[in-house]
């Protein structure tokens, strides 16, 4: 029975995080438990078990007196998350440098290619999961637990951060997989200036960017 319950709540998490994905649920907006509950004809349990999954992910936000909310990032937040990316994915690409194979380049061009395919079809929750695999991939190439960990910490953003860029520079996001293959080729090229500087400026042109989306980033 605990197994039945786990999966419900896990399927529930499913539909309400393609719901934030395909703007069905719009960054800042409440989230109403009672709504969802009678639409999805199941109690309150699994909403509330799926809604704390999703927290973690940083897709919602909860706050006492006020309810729960999509996430959406803040100015600080999104400096915050792209400057801390920035440093750690800038190292990390080019300790992974002498580590990646074949076999893991074949991995990425497929992850872009995938990527493409669900630009296509307009699919953001696989979008955002092709962001974080391919960025994953080479991270964990570096070797380097610790920086590895922090990474990982910062995962739980990336889907917040994902579909803020995705809504407020939806031309960005139309260029999302031309900018990962600036880095695949930076990678291919085992040049370690080059692979700092492009994994660098992936999220520093970004976050410059987003700062002259005035007013759209706020909490």
């Amino acid at each position: 029975m605990q197994l039945n319950h786990e999966n419900l709540s896990d399927h529930v998490a499913k539909i309400i995080r393609k719901m934030i994905l395909n703007g069905s649920l719009k960054p800042g907006e409440k989230v109403n438990q009672a709504q969802l509950a009678e639409s999805l004809n199941i109690s309150r349990g699994p909403i509330r078990e799926a809604l704390r999954s999703l927290q973690n992910e940083g897709l919602i936000k909860h706050e006492t007196n006020k309810g729960t909310h999509v996430t959406t990032l803040s100015s600080q937040d999104a400096y915050e998350i792209y400057t801390l990316r920035a440093l750690l994915e800038a190292k990390a690409a080019s300790l992974a440098i002498p580590h990646l194979k074949d076999k893991d380049f074949s991995k990425l061009e497929l992850l872009l290619a995938d990527f493409k395919l669900a630009m296509d079809e307009k699919d953001l929750e696989r979008e955002a999961k092709c962001d974080i695999d391919f960025h994953q991939l080479i991270v964990s190439a570096s070797r380097h637990t610790r920086l590895i960990h922090m990474h990982q910490q910062l995962d739980t953003q990336v889907g917040a951060m994902f579909l803020t860029v995705a809504n407020k520079l939806p031309a960005r996001a139309a260029l999302v997989v031309e900018n990962h293959r600036k880095l695949l080729d930076a990678l291919k090229s085992k040049d370690a200036d080059r692979v700092s500087r492009e994994f660098s400026d992936h999220y520093v042109h970004a976050l410059n960017e987003l700062k002259e989306v005035k007013g759209l980033l706020t909490i």
